[in-house]
């Protein structure tokens, strides 16, 4: 094949790249708008209905839930994802790489829902809450089931399945109204308001189960041992990054917890929630490129990474940055009147900061994963260090003396932190200028 066929193909498979990047996008903006709908609901409802302290509560509990269901995937899911991506076409391959990532999932699901339950009153009294330590047993149960359905779903988005990806990403979050609704209409009380994370996966789990079922050809996994040694190795090197990056997104909300009491956290995790849904907007477009950076870094394609880059940049960034500034702007009319509780407009300000660091860090979030993309988890479990340090320090520092608004500038500048930082050990680790 002669330098124009070269080209000509080059074109050809960047072209067919844009494309799917383009549809895969705009499935998984439907998840994005039920998450923002039904986390609006969520936590609306919550503070309505059963008031700021349950909803600083429920946030407390979930935080443990997520960081939890964190340390029990180790990054397994993303081994797979990345294996599954590069060669998404060999059944055998791609039979043999889920049952080796299944097989570890399940048994870490299982350790990490007894961790939860056995551990709860050491964290409820962490908190200074045992509420919280009643609440977490509601959660259990989906804890086990979420730590299997992140493996699942990425096998899903491993394989390019985007409108798949897409479905199942929205029947989640709908479940989790659907959840709220029956915790309403069954009178629940604060503490048993975390099983909304139960009835989620568990709905989750059954259908996930259904759809690898039918798209992985696991009478081909002969040749799985091998795998689950390499998801091993690869979570193992990597177990620390997806915990504190967990810990990281919800940093904030703990220090508080530890140190506020449960009306002022939940003004701040409504304020929380709400940047967090805005920030699933980056993670709509991760999910899209998560595959294509994978293949191209395995064939060392380093120029078209950077150019996946600067084709989603040129839409994403002044997308983003009119959402955080149409949010910010919004909020302190809105969510007081919504939430039909005036104590919700102190969360306005700090809002306004976490966008901010949204808005300044959105032109490399989607990007976040490239190390792992490129085979070097343990080099992201190091980034991943150094921005919750930075957010840690910085919390620490500013949360005893400025309260609500310390938690969020510190969140802020840890963002912009880590989104500088990524440009640096990227260029330096796989040679991707972002």
């Amino acid at each position: 094949m002669d330098a124009d066929d070269h080209a000509s193909a080059d074109a050809a498979r960047r072209a067919e790249a844009g494309r799917k990047l383009r549809t895969g996008m705009a499935w998984n903006l439907a998840p994005v708008v039920v998450l923002g709908v039904v986390g609006l609901g969520l936590n609306f409802a919550i503070g309505r209905w059963w008031g700021t302290a349950a909803l600083g509560v429920f946030n407390q509990v979930t935080t443990a839930y997520f960081v939890l269901a964190s340390l029990g995937s180790i990054g397994l899911n993303l081994s797979a994802l990345r294996a599954i991506a590069q060669e998404p076409t060999d059944q055998a391959r791609v039979a043999a790489i889920v049952v080796g990532a299944l097989l570890p999932a399940t048994v870490l699901a299982a350790i990490v829902t007894v961790t939860m339950i056995f551990g709860r009153h050491a964290i409820g009294g962490w908190l200074d809450s045992e509420v919280v330590a009643e609440g977490i047993l509601y959660a259990a149960p989906g804890l086990a089931c979420f730590v299997v359905n992140k493996l699942l779903i990425s096998v899903v988005n491993g394989l390019g399945r985007m409108r798949a990806f897409a479905v199942y990403s929205t029947l989640r979050y709908a479940m989790i109204g659907v959840s709220l609704g029956i915790a309403g209409a069954l009178r629940l009380d604060a503490t048993q308001l975390p099983i909304i994370w139960t009835i989620t996966e568990g709905t989750l789990l059954l259908v996930l189960i259904v759809e690898v079922l039918l798209t992985v050809k696991f009478s081909r996994a002969a040749g799985w041992q091998p795998w689950l040694v390499e998801h091993l190795r690869f979570g193992i090197r990597g177990a620390g990054a997806t915990l504190l990056f967990e810990l990281n997104s919800r940093l904030d909300i703990w220090i508080l917890g530890a140190a506020m009491s449960d009306s002022q956290v939940g003004i701040y995790s409504m304020a929380a929630s709400l940047a967090e849904g805005v920030s699933q907007l980056a993670t709509a477009l991760q999910v899209n490129v998560n595959p294509t950076i994978a293949a191209d870094l395995a064939a060392n394609r380093t120029a078209d990474v950077e150019a996946l880059a600067r084709r989603s940049r040129r839409w994403f960034v002044p997308g983003m940055v009119a959402v955080c500034g149409l949010a910010a702007a919004m909020f302190p009319f809105v969510i007081p009147w919504i939430t039909g509780d005036a104590a919700f407009s102190a969360g306005a300000l700090p809002f306004a900061m976490l966008m901010l660091g949204l808005a300044l860090s959105s032109p490399w979030m989607p990007f976040n994963q490239v190390l792992l993309m490129g085979g070097k988890p343990g080099w992201h479990t190091i980034y991943i260090l150094l921005s919750v340090a930075a957010n840690v320090v910085l919390n620490l520092l500013m949360v005893p003396h400025y309260g609500l608004m310390g938690a969020a500038i510190a969140t802020a500048i840890a963002l912009v932190f880590s989104a500088l930082l990524l440009r640096r050990v990227a260029r330096s680790l796989v040679g991707v200028r972002l």
